[in-house]
């Protein structure tokens, strides 16, 4: 809302942006890094206009009309050019405080430049030796992440992996990372919303290895280094960096923790690496950052390939069929939820003659809903709205309108090739994971993870 509402000013036509109470400091810190930084803004009372029927709607919207006129009739808020502001005075190597572990850590927490938990202090000497694992420059800008706008440099990435806990060779990954958040595709400015998303970062390549993350039992437990403190930097990138403070930008109704990397275990799977489904190599180091649901929650199956396949497709249903982001975020746009697979499923399916595109094929054609759970959904975002509207604008294919039956089945996915298929965990047990994902909120970006020269020579000389 702020963001239309600052470039419709911008365009010199007198326009208020509408809000609900509570949403008014991240709507002016957005239209702020727009360029407007006065914006003309209308809070909307409580409840939130979410819990209201349409009649209380109204009533309420008519008892504030001449609020609306007078703030359209004030002189104009005035704009400025919408660039990134320098994140602070003086030079990235100045001292900003001096003191013991305990003080640092505080004065860190004070200034909100953590997330509550004790900081690696990212004094000059460890950064950089951290830069030592890259020939990109410390001031080269790798984008510019909203809300705030601020630059993420070279230099702030390696700051904030080093106060994540990351070891100097971790460098390229975050890198890599910080150039997938920065993709307008992945929708950074979208992070802060009541949904309370958290990015899942997935990592593939001879890498896993190489810098020890853990792609087997427990992936998703916090205890290997290289897996939880890569995901913790992405974090501090988002709270120092994109400029994320709860009930300020983050406006998250609940939130998630952070999710360790989920490396998959190559070696151990029947396929080839979920890279080589993105376009790449299968040697390919690459990262793909996205927003995820739950990873939490797994489930047993047993039997014969079609066994387990009947209970995926029921859990799909379950994780993706019900939740009304599917109608608003997911449908007509792109998705990517990530089914996780243990080696010894994957290796039942393989046995079974199934390709990873067979199963994804199998799921589409059997996780299916009654086609008025959507449109129950559809009819809440447009009035008239539905599936078969949806089909007929194009944002759908004709599967999803086949008759006028509400009863009639339609897939949660729109396509087979949405599903990602990762081979990790625990390699003879027989749980496996679905996590959603919030469509435009968080979409799935790809980046090859660049080495410097000598990597291998730098990794044994660090090591030694």
């Amino acid at each position: 809302m702020s963001r239309a509402t600052a470039w419709i000013e911008a365009a010199g036509i007198p326009a208020v942006g509408v809000t609900c109470r509570g949403f008014s400091p991240p709507a002016r810190l957005v239209a702020r890094a727009e360029g407007v930084p006065n914006l003309r803004l209308l809070e909307f009372p409580p409840p939130n206009i979410g819990a209201m029927r349409q009649d209380e709607i109204t009533a309420a919207t008519l008892e504030r009309l001449d609020e609306l006129v007078t703030l359209f009739t004030q002189a104009a808020p005035g704009t400025v050019a919408a660039a990134a502001p320098a994140s602070a005075a003086g030079s990235a190597r100045d001292i900003v405080f001096s003191g013991n572990l305990r003080e640092v850590n505080d004065y860190f927490r004070g200034k909100v430049w953590s997330d509550g938990l004790p900081i690696v202090p990212p004094t000059v000497a460890e950064v950089e030796e951290m830069l030592g694992f890259t020939e990109r420059a410390p001031d080269e800008v790798i984008g510019l992440l909203p809300p705030t706008r601020l630059p993420a440099t070279v230099w702030k990435v390696a700051v904030n992996g080093v106060m994540a806990g990351c070891r100097p060779e971790y460098l390229p990954v975050l890198l890599a990372i910080t150039e997938a958040v920065a993709d307008p595709r992945f929708g950074v400015e979208n992070v802060g919303s009541t949904v309370g998303l958290t990015p899942l970062i997935m990592l593939n390549g001879p890498i896993i290895k190489e810098l020890e993350f853990n792609a087997g039992q427990g992936v998703l437990r916090p205890q290997a280094q290289a897996n939880i403190t890569v995901s913790r930097f992405l974090r501090l990138l988002m709270v120092n960096i994109a400029g994320y403070r709860l009930g300020e930008s983050d406006m998250a109704t609940f939130g998630r923790n952070y999710y360790p990397v989920l490396a998959e275990a190559e070696d151990e799977s029947p396929w080839a690496p979920m890279s080589v489904d993105r376009g790449f190599a299968a040697s390919t180091n690459l990262i793909t950052v996205q927003s995820a649901d739950t990873t939490g929650h797994s489930f047993l199956t047993e039997g014969p390939a079609e066994s387990h396949l009947r209970v995926i497709a029921r859990e799909m249903v379950r994780e993706l069929g019900g939740n009304l982001l599917v109608a608003m975020e997911h449908f007509g746009g792109h998705i990517s939820p990530v089914l996780g697979l243990t080696p010894l499923i994957s290796g039942i399916f393989a046995k079974a003659g199934y390709s990873k595109l067979d199963v994804k094929r199998w799921l589409f054609d059997h996780a299916l809903v009654p086609a008025r759970l959507f449109d129950e959904q559809l009819a809440r975002i447009e009035q008239g709205y539905n599936l078969q509207e949806a089909v007929r604008r194009g944002s759908l294919d004709q599967r999803f309108a086949e008759n006028d039956d509400p009863e009639r089945l339609v897939p949660v996915l729109h396509q087979p090739e949405e599903l990602q298929i990762v081979v990790c965990g625990a390699p003879n047990r027989n749980r496996s994971f679905i996590a959603g994902q919030f469509g435009k909120y968080g979409g799935d970006v790809s980046r090859e993870v660049r080495l410097p020269a000598r990597w291998k020579e730098k990794l044994a000389t660090l090591r030694r």
